[in-house]
């Protein structure tokens, strides 16, 4: 079913609705973050947060303890349900977004595997900055209940 999201992600990119390329723009952040959790490689979260924020700090602490563990989480997909543009400047932009984990699971060092629990949607704020050489990154990501 994997592809259905592939198909999903195409569509959007070449969509010249608004709303739609933020969540081509999350969805792609989201791929390189998925493969560090599958690398066990937190150097690779470079290309998806700001530096030093909160949301990275957290999925270097996970990726580590996993990986303390002899444990890597493969499959760990955030799949965006909905996204619409709250606000946005020249440098930032401010979403509202509602997404999903994939099911996603552990493979550990002894070639066993731990599915972890299934995600429910989960509504977020987050806000997206543009670095010096024009990509965009995770600055925060906070959840929101509904609402607010």
């Amino acid at each position: 079913m994997d592809w259905l999201w592939v198909l999903i992600v195409a569509v959007r990119a070449v969509s010249p609705a608004p709303d739609d390329q933020w969540a081509v723009r999350l969805a792609e952040l989201d791929h390189v973050r998925e493969r560090a959790y599958a690398a066990s490689d937190p150097s690779m979260l470079d290309e998806v947060y700001v530096d030093g924020s909160r949301a990275q700090r957290a999925d270097v602490r996970l990726i580590e303890d996993y990986r303390r563990r002899d444990g890597r989480v493969v499959g760990a997909e955030l799949r965006v349900l909905s996204c619409r543009l709250l606000r946005q400047g020249s440098g930032r932009a401010r979403l509202e977004v509602v997404d999903q984990l994939g099911p996603a699971r552990v493979e550990w060092g002894d070639g066993t595997s731990t599915p972890l629990p299934r995600d429910r949607p989960t509504r977020r704020h987050v806000t997206l900055e543009r670095d010096d050489d024009g990509r965009w990154r995770i600055a925060a990501a906070r959840q929101v209940e509904v609402g607010s």
